[in-house]
């Protein structure tokens, strides 16, 4: 952590501070399905302006710049802290680079229920920061610091989305992890039309094209987390257990099943048939 604020040539301590408040933040949303708010940070410090990417500015430029992935993974509990560490590695120009962290399992006088995952999440975005170019994070900064501030003009935002190959590139990621995790949820009962419909009602979309870059950008960040470690995975299932169970006590068929019971009785086609379809994995 360190590291990258002296590679920014502001304060340690301040910065540290603020950017380490943002990303618990950040982490907190992303475990308990809430929308993540943050991308960007900025604050004043001795007379100047410090700005820079939060962890979820970080994920999304480097869904942005495309070909980064975590490739190996490690931690260690220790008695009061957590200590993760991780590799990134750029699939185009073959660099790689480590990243850790140490989380201390107290917060606030209190255990911190989310202190393994902060621990896992923080290493790889020290890992990951390290390999996306400086262009890209100037792109995504400025993005964010000028919708933040509502100075964005129309020249600045379709610049990020030109071609559509943003996008492309933030559903790509996540249904490289997705497929990578089908083995594990099916071990556990979850299929991937299960995984579909938790994303579907998480994000209140009917299908892959209702989702905008920052939700797809949102879900590769959730699943790479569950992909980490078998405790993040366990952390997924039951959040898709629950939202399964709730969506079934509010006694309102799915779009899915609807759509299934349409299908056998007008052309007795399988059900499976119609999830392949729907389902983007």
């Amino acid at each position: 952590m360190a590291e990258e604020k002296k590679d920014e040539m502001v304060p340690v301590t301040a910065e540290y501070e603020v950017v380490d408040q943002v990303d618990d933040q950040a982490i907190i949303e992303l475990m308990t399905g809430q929308t993540i708010q943050d991308y960007v940070y900025s604050f004043k410090q001795g007379g100047r302006t410090v700005e820079g990417l939060t962890l979820a500015g970080i994920n999304e430029a480097a869904n942005r710049r495309g070909g980064i992935q975590i490739e190996e993974i490690d931690y260690e509990e220790r008695e009061h802290s957590w200590i993760a560490t991780a590799k990134a590695v750029d699939t185009i120009t073959g660099s790689s680079r480590y990243g850790a962290y140490e989380q201390l399992k107290m917060a606030g006088g209190r255990a911190d229920p989310f202190a393994f995952t902060k621990a896992v999440h923080k290493a790889q975005r020290n890992a990951i920061k390290q390999l996306i170019p400086v262009p890209v994070i100037r792109e995504v900064l400025n993005f964010y610091l000028n919708r933040k501030t509502g100075s964005g003009n129309a020249t600045q935002q379709p610049q990020l989305q030109q071609g559509g190959g943003n996008i492309a590139n933030a559903q790509k990621a996540a249904f490289a992890i997705a497929n990578n995790l089908a083995g594990p949820l099916e071990g556990k009962g979850i299929s991937k039309a299960d995984l579909w419909d938790y994303i579907k009602r998480k994000y209140g979309v009917e299908s892959r094209n209702d989702m905008t870059e920052m939700q797809w950008t949102q879900l590769s960040a959730e699943l790479k987390a569950a992909e980490t470690s078998p405790q993040l995975l366990d952390e997924l299932y039951e959040r898709i257990k629950q939202l399964t169970t709730a969506a079934q006590q509010s006694e309102v068929p799915a779009p899915e099943e609807s759509a299934n019971q349409e299908t056998e009785s007008s052309d007795g086609a399988p059900a499976e048939n119609t999830q392949t379809q729907d389902s983007p994995f």
